[in-house]
């Protein structure tokens, strides 16, 4: 096994500490270490730290903090066309959507970020992570057979990395699917097959590469312990698995993981019903009821637990009123959800059709309205946005800046240097574009070292700090692609909106500012003071 990147060391050590009980701990931490990575321009390392975050919240049942992260994570990804990350955004907001029982939503995002994946080929750290990401949600939705085709697709970029992170990653999910699997059919009567799965959950465990420092010092190999015995119970084993499993258990119980608490205890109610104990079951099956009825949507192993419940009622009580209606309730209860099941499969495949065609429009879409060397709109978005947005400032009065914005005496770098490193530093110039301006912003490279932004309810005086302020950055930066102590300085006009103004007015009005900033001495931002050019 390969070591993992020391970029990646500390996301990982972060990450586990989230879900073994220090979420709020990481969650302190993050903010200092994203404004670094997001000062540093590190726009991968800023996505982990995102991840770590709506980790971090999930873990703490905060969902809609956690889908507010993953949306930002999508909003930051596709500026850069970067189809990793939007996928991996869109995996984890379908989980908290789903955790906030907003399904159709959910249905969206997973579909998005499955066609996402589809397109990846090349393995990487993140694709693997956005992969796992996928591959649970769809098991939290039931969608057993394709979230086991991911995870054997995570298995493969695993191998391909020669991670041992990602191949216990594969393990563990795995089995937890399995194990999920299993007592949805044994629910439905199909004893034989669940028993399978219990098998595959065991097996699926044991794959687990072991001397990982970061995670034997984690709560994972409990939790794991745990969801084994239950597999074991649910396979004859009795009370001979009580000691591992309580000690295990008592390991989990500070992260507040209830699913896990749920398993142990149905895991310990069964082992006592397989020596004959039906008292003591009964107890622990009631516990295990207990925590199912805290999670915030009914999952597979709550209902089990239900059912366990009504089984050890009927023996216990024999064939009462009440121990009969609540073995009615969980029959009722089983049988509609894997009605809903079989719904979602086809729901969800139907979902996936129609975004594969919507992926595709998309995609000739944007390469129609967007620059190939930036990834920032061409001069057709402009055209096609601007007079839009004029017509809506119009109509509710509301401001709209637009500002031109050119690199001086570019000409130098591709002179001096080449035409290569002039491209490479228009691509740092559009990152700096990007951190500048919000999503509802328009970008644009007009041609060559011309840029245009149209700012939204900014009037020129407020467009004219955001300008300045990019200025500045421009003129600090180090640039990557230019040699050590050569800078580049940037000069910017703006205009602002008038009753009346058309697209070509507004845009003459910025670049007559333009012009204006070249003449005064460049390396500087001004402003059309009135809208039409001087007679």
């Amino acid at each position: 096994m390969k070591p993992r990147p020391a970029a990646l060391a500390d996301i990982t050590a972060l990450l586990i500490r989230a879900q073994s009980g220090e979420a709020r701990q990481v969650l302190d931490e993050l903010d200092g270490l994203l404004a670094e990575a997001q000062n540093q321009h590190a726009h991968d390392r800023a996505q982990w730290l995102r991840f770590v975050r709506f980790a971090s919240y999930h873990e703490l049942h905060i969902f809609d903090a956690a889908d507010e992260v993953a949306v930002e994570m999508i909003r930051l990804a596709e500026p850069f066309d970067d189809r990793i990350w939007e996928a991996f955004g869109h995996s984890l907001r379908g989980m908290s959507l789903l955790f906030q029982g907003t399904f159709e939503s959910a249905y969206e995002e997973l579909a998005r970020a499955v066609v996402l994946l589809e397109e990846l080929d090349t393995p990487s750290y993140a694709v693997a992570h956005a992969i796992n990401a996928a591959a649970i949600a769809l098991g939290r939705l039931d969608l057993y057979e394709l979230a086991t085709t991911w995870l054997e697709k995570l298995y493969q970029v695993a191998d391909q990395l020669s991670d041992a992170m990602l191949q216990t990653l594969y393990a563990f999910n795995s089995g937890w699917l399995h194990l999920t699997w299993a007592a949805e059919l044994e629910l439905i009567g199909e004893n034989e097959e669940a028993r399978d799965h219990y098998r595959q959950t065991l097996s699926a465990f044991e794959k687990a590469p072991t001397g990982l420092d970061v995670v034997d010092a984690s709560t994972w190999p409990s939790e794991v312990v745990v969801q084994g015995c239950l597999a074991r119970a649910m396979l004859g084993e009795g009370k001979t698995l009580i000691p591992e499993l309580r000690e295990n258990m008592t390991t989990v119980a500070p992260t507040q993981r209830h699913e896990t608490t749920l398993v142990g205890h149905l895991a310990l109610a069964r082992a006592f019903a397989n020596d004959g104990e039906t008292g003591q079951a009964l107890e622990e099956a009631e516990q295990a009821c207990g925590v199912g009825d805290t999670m915030p949507r009914l999952q597979v192993l709550a209902g089990r637990a239900y059912w366990e419940y009504a089984e050890l009622l009927r023996q216990s009580d024999g064939d009462t009123r009440s121990a009969a209606a609540f073995e009615w309730l969980a029959r009722r209860l089983v049988r509609d959800r894997w009605v809903e099941r079989r719904a979602r499969v086809l729901a969800f495949e139907e979902r996936l059709s129609a975004e594969r065609v919507l992926d595709e429009q998309r995609r000739r879409a944007a390469a129609y309205l967007t620059d190939p060397l930036t990834g920032l709109g061409n001069r057709r978005l402009v055209e096609i946005r601007l007079p839009e947005l004029l017509v809506e400032a119009e109509a509710t009065r509301r401001p709209l800046a637009v500002g031109f914005i050119d690199l001086d005496d570019f000409k130098s770098v591709n002179d001096e240097l080449s035409h290569l490193i002039g491209d490479d530093l228009l691509r740092e110039l559009a990152q700096e574009l990007r951190s500048a301006l919000t999503s509802d912003d328009v970008m644009a490279r007009f041609g060559g070292d011309e840029f245009v932004i149209v700012l939204p309810d900014r009037t020129a005086g407020q467009a004219y700090h955001v300008a300045e302020h990019l200025r500045r950055k421009v003129e600090e930066r180090v640039w990557k692609s230019l040699p050590k102590g050569r800078g580049i300085r940037m000069s910017a006009g703006l205009a602002e909106s008038w009753t009346g103004a058309t697209r070509t007015q507004l845009l003459a009005a910025a670049d007559e500012a333009l012009l204006r900033a070249k003449r005064q001495g460049k390396n500087r931002v001004e402003i059309r003071a009135h809208p039409l050019p001087d007679p």
